[in-house]
């Protein structure tokens, strides 16, 4: 959110008090006045937090205040003026009190006269007032949100026709379902807020107040992210059209239906109204192709003298010319208004232009222009083709291959940014390895060095298999047997014919006939050991099954070998990271969880129990004497004292339970689900389990005695507050203390 300058935000303060002196002047109830600026500042937040339809404008929800306002002030008119009123503000707010258009005053008035009447139809009929029938008052509601909806895109689509702009009705009908959609899920919370200002139940009102915010926020972050969705989905459709013209045969450029198609369908991701494509020919005896999905202009032997000027200048048009206004000089029909010529060329030759222009007020703008010009690289580099003759054919295919090995190799890469875990690691390498060199079988194997075998923890095409290939686990000798000098290729192993066994760490197929000497053979095995920095084996990648059946080149191994290489780095990083997390989190000397880590637990549990209504509770404890202990056998006792109280903290608490180390000799344990009795039952339980658990540590020639002391706060039984609830469990073990240690002690 931008900035906003405090001058302009004390103009809309004074304009506010300003309006609100204006309608106590004309007769406003005096005791009722002090609600026009708070009902002008509520519509200004429905609308300033609206949601973006595109085609469409804005939608607000500027009907929880419209039909609270009514039964608030009576009066439907000022309840419309007022929304009008909120909107102008809103607009004042963004862009300023001089950025006012006439459009937005046309809006205030829409707005006004729109919230005016739906809110007299819902005052007429006397809902939510003394004596009326809920079921009645809540129909009422459905129907009144229906005219406002309904009104509100009337009022929107007769303001599309007199201005003329373009629209769809099929569109607009999609946006006012969602709308009506919109309204419907939340007219329950808007009735409850009505019937609480009916009765006048100032707690109830307030109560009803939240439920109805917190579903309107929801409803808006939905609609957020479905434009997101929407947002991505063309993306996608963008990327498609573009993948799609890579695919294309570089011959098909001379087929108009290939140049039709492609226009169409760039037109349907950037929308003109007249275009022109000149291809131009570098051999003498073939002449330009000039192509338009439309009409060609008036002067067509004009534009195209104008165009070959354009290709022939020097240095050639390298880079898009977006046109409009004055500098706007149109070639294709003179009611066009904004314009972009776009060369097609590469960064060895320049060879055709395309023309666009619309005719419509709103220019092209720059993601437009990006789209169009990838779209037209895309082209360009398939007539570069052509006009070679297919003579960088073999290159062009060796880099592409390249390409994709990269672009598996980055993928690994990725693997070290977003710390996956080690498991999905080995997946996603065994999957890159299987789609991008060319494997129908991939099995990644980790080195056991203690019991020296080998556990096969991640595949690619072996899914019918891989219940029984997971349960054995081969030998080392199995594998190491393979890495010798003579089978080594760079850091790969190529072996031929491999005598299975029980447990080859590549189950073969049946061997087919009639197989020639570069063929792949099913005994074959190509092995790439996993080696760390410091050159220690941590696992082999096994291929097989090449989909060419042939034995694979060095191009094929030098890739499978910076792979490995990337998927050993994104392993070990893995590692680190998990290491990383845990220290993050647990305390080093007791491995319970540090401070911090209880505190975000808590305030996590008590989130979820106030949704859910569900209790929890929480133990604060010390240790009794601590300092005794530690003055009199010293701190390596002290330190056995703490790990000893961690050990006994794990032993009595649950997977869900949260032990934690608070500080110091203090710990704490939040006991998710328990109340306070059963709290209790765990609190003495580690009091008796300590007392009687002597602490021997070989730093000390006796063992130490300890007793700890707790006290016991529950949720909501207490408190429902955070930092009220480790108060009273503070104080409560305070008490516990001075009751004699020893002892454990509950809430306020």
């Amino acid at each position: 959110m931008r900035k906003i300058p405090p001058g302009r935000i004390v103009i809309m303060i004074l304009l506010a008090a300003a309006l609100a002196s204006l309608f106590f002047l004309l007769g406003l109830n005096c005791e009722k006045a002090y609600l026009i600026p708070l009902l002008v500042f509520a519509y200004f937040l429905a609308t300033y937090f609206d949601v973006s339809l595109p085609g469409l404008g804005h939608v607000s929800s500027d009907h929880i205040v419209a039909f609270p306002a009514v039964l608030f002030i009576g009066n439907p008119f000022l309840a419309g003026l007022l929304n009008g009123f909120g909107y102008l503000l809103e607009r004042a707010f963004r862009f300023g009190f001089r950025g006012l258009e006439a459009k937005h005053w046309l809006s205030f008035l829409a707005i006004s006269v729109n919230t005016a009447v739906t809110t007299l139809l819902f005052q007429a009929t006397g809902a939510f007032t003394a004596g009326s029938s809920l079921t009645k008052s809540c129909l009422v509601l459905l129907i009144s949100l229906f005219v406002f909806a309904l009104l509100g895109f009337l009022i929107l689509l007769l303001d599309r026709i007199v201005t003329g702009t373009d629209f769809s009705i099929r569109q607009w009908m999609s946006y006012l379902f969602k709308y009506l959609l919109f309204l419907f899920i939340s007219s329950p919370f808007l009735a409850i807020f009505l019937l609480a200002i009916s009765e006048n139940h100032i707690p109830f009102l307030i109560l009803s107040f939240f439920p109805l915010i917190s579903t309107i926020w929801s409803l808006r972050v939905n609609f957020k992210l479905v434009e997101k969705n929407s947002s991505l989905i063309r993306s996608t459709q963008k990327q498609e059209f573009l993948q799609q013209i890579m695919t294309v045969e570089a011959g098909s450029l001379e087929d108009r239906n290939f140049l039709k198609n492609f226009l169409t369908g760039l037109k349907d991701f950037v929308k003109w109204d007249r275009d022109i494509l000149y291809l131009a020919s570098l051999e003498m005896e073939r002449e330009p192709i000039i192509f338009s999905t439309g009409e060609f202009p008036p002067d067509p032997h004009g534009v195209i003298g104008t165009l070959e000027e354009i290709l022939q200048a020097n240095p050639p048009l390298k880079e898009p010319v977006c046109r409009s206004g004055e500098t706007l000089a149109p070639m294709l029909d003179a009611r066009s208004k904004s314009q972009i010529i776009m060369p097609l060329s590469t960064d060895e030759i320049s060879f055709g232009i395309l023309v666009l222009e619309r005719v419509s007020d709103q220019p092209f703008d720059s993601a437009e222009v990006q789209f169009c010009q990838s779209a037209l690289s895309q082209v360009a580099r398939h007539i570069q083709d052509k006009i070679l003759k297919g003579q960088l054919m073999t290159t062009n295919q060796t880099l592409l291959k390249q390409t994709h090995y990269l672009s598996e190799i980055l993928k690994i890469s990725n693997l070290l940014k977003i710390h996956l875990s080690s498991q999905e690691i080995l997946e996603e390498v065994a999957d890159g390895i299987s789609q991008s060199l060319g494997f129908r079988t991939v099995l990644i194997s980790l080195y056991k060095q203690d019991e020296k075998c080998f556990e096969r923890i991640a595949q690619a095409g072996l899914d019918d298999r891989w219940n029984e290939i997971s349960e054995k686990k081969p030998p080392e000798q199995n594998i190491l047997r393979h890495f010798r000098e003579e089978f080594r290729i760079g850091n790969c192993y190529l072996v031929r014919n491999v005598t299975p066994t029980t447990t080859t760490i590549m189950p073969k197929m049946d061997d087919p006939s009639g197989a020639s000497p570069d063929d792949w053979a099913p005994d074959d095995a190509l092995f790439v050991p996993l080696l760390t920095s410091n050159n220690n084996l941590l696992g082999v990648i096994s291929v097989d099954e090449p989909r060419d059946g042939k034995i694979p080149s060095l191009e094929t191994l030098n890739a499978l070998e910076i792979l490995a290489n990337q998927a050993v780095h994104a392993f070990e990083s893995a590692a680190i990271h998990a290491v990383a997390r845990h220290d993050a989190v647990m305390d080093g000397l007791t491995n319970l969880y540090n401070h911090r880590h209880f505190q975000e637990s808590l305030s996590r549990v008590l989130r979820q129990a106030s949704v859910s209504n569900q209790t929890f509770s929480i133990l604060m404890m010390d240790l009794d004497n601590f300092k005794e202990t530690n003055d009199t056998f010293g701190h390596l006792a002290g330190d056995a004292v703490l790990r000893s109280i961690g050990q006994t903290l794990l032993e009595v608490t649950r997977k869900d339970d949260v032990a934690a180390r608070y500080g110091g000799e203090e710990f704490a344990v939040l006991l998710n689900g328990l109340d306070s009795h059963q709290a209790r039952m765990v609190a003495e339980r580690i009091r008796s389990l300590v007392e009687k658990k002597p602490v021997y540590d070989e730093s000390i020639t006796q063992p130490v005695k300890i007793t700890v002391s707790i006290g016991i706060a529950t949720f909501p039984k207490h408190s429902r507050n955070h930092k009220e609830l480790l108060n009273i469990a503070d104080l409560a073990l305070y008490r516990a203390k001075q009751a004699g240690k020893n002892r454990i002690a509950e809430g306020p």
